[in-house]
């Protein structure tokens, strides 16, 4: 903060509360947007064993003899065409798509960021088609009668996540709507329902569709679409809640994870603490009462066909209110009231309204996109000004088309994505970055190496599930398989702390020994073998999956030429030197003397990048 010189800024580290205050030496060191800076030697209650000068990095600054001039407000880029390199196209297409490719880095490069992100915001909505709505009993829509193929089709089509499945890796690796679809399913992972409840895929696309077509407009539109699904009112039982029967899990979640979190919040994201440094709760108990009651008497429309409950529209309001909806006077977050009388609609809104509308929503969403999309552990400065974009559209570095409006996703977006802590060819900050994910992972080693069918004559039919030729769910033996996220708190909590690090880590709750293999094993069978066809009666995977190596096998020969090939896509240029020593020895060992060992080459080149941990953390 200023403390009047307007160069002199004060930090405040608090320290873990495992430290003894006879700790000794203690090394502290500035992180600002993904650089670091020297380190500085603290004694706790003692001077410690260590040298007096800190070996690795350690420069003696004295005091400016004179007050520096302040520090410039940051001023935004054009990022215009032609006006940044390779690279950092290369990281946009990590952050804002499924991966990047060399046509869409060249084309990004040409337009510029900022329009290619703008274009981004405006695609449409359609990564989610409409499906049909199948006989609440599976043995009335697929009866014996049809056989045991047809019949295994049917239950794969109508109950099972198969279709999402399928559609979402198609839309991955070809869909022109890859920013809202790249948000849309960290929106998922917000505003969580899931298929291990709601298992039909018909049921969960409204859901998904409702997500999808506000990823980049109103939150407070999004807030209200998403509630009012039949995927979300079953998820968490808003359909069963009445006024003398109130189930409180939607009043509860929509507070803690859709919205506001659990404790009060600066709207840099960090923690607002009362006078004895506690941290201050957003709401009580008594809180989520009055919301269960707002949110009562609320159920499914009408059937759409006979035996075929209505998980297509929105939900109603239950027949007589006074029997069904708590009509009584409400308070809700800031005292707010709610008065006696109101229809169950009326409550609603008023209610998202309020929620909406609360301080905490800003920093608490603007994090999880910056997390999901850009890096895990963002400065408090990079939370805030996002943060305040979502406030109003027009307090932003890049305010394109703004009107000064709350809650507006796409200000938002391009906010998280143009932000100068976002951009940059090169991140020295060893906290920088973010685990990919398995589905990113995944779609970004198939977008970068062209993926197509396995007789790569046509699109690849995006089955990459335990019914695509192989048999493995590699996304599930990852842990996370795909829309059916375990609980409430998604594939894994957001606030997941990396053992032994004391930095946030999300994804890594999720990595483990075996799951580490199994992203090895992914990278094998995809890269080695791939997908192929299903033929006869099993018509899980009709096209398959394959990678395409031929660029790679024509410069195979010279292994330099392959890993700065590599390094360039994969790695927009990062690639240490020691790797690149170790990917250029292992492939000299495979004679250049054949087409097939030219391939082996190329195939042992990828294998070595996409299973390193650079390149699976994303930075």
């Amino acid at each position: 903060r200023d403390v009047g010189q307007g160069w002199l800024f004060a930090i405040v580290l608090r320290l873990n509360d495992e430290m003894a205050d006879d700790l000794g030496d203690v090394l502290v060191r500035i992180n600002l947007h993904g650089v670091s800076s020297n380190r500085v030697r603290m004694a706790l209650g003692q001077a410690g064993g260590g040298p007096p000068v800190d070996a690795v990095a350690e420069v003696i600054s004295p005091a400016p003899a004179a007050t520096p001039t302040p520090m410039p407000a940051l001023q935004p880029k054009a990022y215009g065409p032609n006006e940044t390199a390779d690279a950092d196209a290369v990281r946009l297409l990590e952050q804002a798509s499924w991966g990047p490719t060399e046509g869409e880095v060249a084309r990004v490069k040409s337009i510029g960021f900022r329009q290619y992100v703008n274009e981004q915001l405006g695609a449409p909505a359609t990564n989610y088609v409409d499906m049909l709505f199948p006989n609440d009993q599976s043995a009335q829509q697929c009866p014996d009668s049809l056989g045991p193929a047809l019949q295994g089709d049917c239950f794969r089509d109508n109950y099972s996540m198969y279709p999402l499945q399928k559609n979402f890796f198609s839309n991955a690796m070809y869909g022109q709507s890859q920013l809202r679809h790249r948000v849309g399913f960290a929106l998922h992972q917000v505003l969580v329902v899931s298929g291990r409840d709601i298992p039909r895929p018909s049921w969960m696309t409204p859901y998904l569709q409702a997500i999808d077509r506000n990823a980049t407009g109103s939150y407070r539109q999004m807030l209200r679409d998403v509630t009012l699904t039949p995927a979300m009112g079953d998820y968490l039982d808003m359909n069963r809640s009445t006024r003398t029967s109130p189930n409180e899990n939607f009043a509860r979640e929509v507070l803690q994870l859709f919205s506001t979190g659990v404790d009060e919040l600066n709207l840099d994201g960090t923690p607002r603490l009362d006078a004895q440094g506690a941290r201050i709760p957003v709401y009580t108990q008594n809180t989520v009462n009055e919301f269960t009651r707002v949110f009562t008497g609320w159920t499914f429309g009408p059937a759409i066909a006979a035996g075929v409950t209505n998980y297509r529209d929105p939900m109603v309001p239950r027949a007589n209110q006074a029997a069904n909806h708590d009509q009584g006077a409400k308070t809700l977050l800031g005292g707010a009231m709610l008065p006696a009388g109101q229809t169950a609609q009326a409550d609603l809104d008023a209610a998202l309204d309020n929620i909406f509308n609360h301080p905490n929503v800003a920093p608490f969403i603007g994090k999880q996109l910056i997390q999901h999309l850009v890096t895990s552990n963002p400065s408090p400065a990079y939370v805030e000004r996002v943060a305040r974009v979502f406030n109003n559209d027009c307090d932003a570095l890049y305010p394109d088309g703004c009107t000064g409006a709350r809650g507006q996703m796409g200000a938002v977006v391009r906010s998280v994505l143009l932000d100068p802590e976002a951009r940059g060819d090169v991140k020295t900050d060893p906290a920088y970055g973010r685990l990919r994910e398995p589905v990113q992972y995944m779609s970004n080693v198939l977008r970068a190496l062209d993926a197509k069918s396995f007789d790569r004559t046509q699109q690849s039919d995006g089955v990459l599930t335990a019914r695509a030729s192989g048999g493995n769910d590699y996304a599930a033996l990852m842990d996370q398989p795909l829309f059916l996220p375990p609980t409430v708190f998604s594939y894994y909590p957001p606030d997941y702390e990396v053992p032994g690090t004391g930095l946030v880590g999300p994804t890594f709750n999720i990595l483990s020994t075996s799951t580490a293999l199994r992203r090895a094993n992914f990278i094998n069978q995809i890269v080695y073998t791939g997908y192929a066809a299903t033929t006869g009666a099993n018509t899980n995977s009709p096209r398959g999956t394959s990678l395409d190596l031929a660029p790679l096998e024509a410069i195979a020969a010279d292994p330099q030429a392959l890993a700065s090939r590599l390094d360039a896509l994969m790695l927009h240029g990062t690639m240490s030197a020691s790797m690149r020593a170790e990917i250029v020895a292992a492939v000299a060992v495979v004679p250049a003397d054949s087409a097939a060992n030219l391939r082996r080459r190329a195939q042992m080149a990828v294998y070595l990048v996409a299973t390193s941990s650079q390149y699976q953390v994303q930075r």
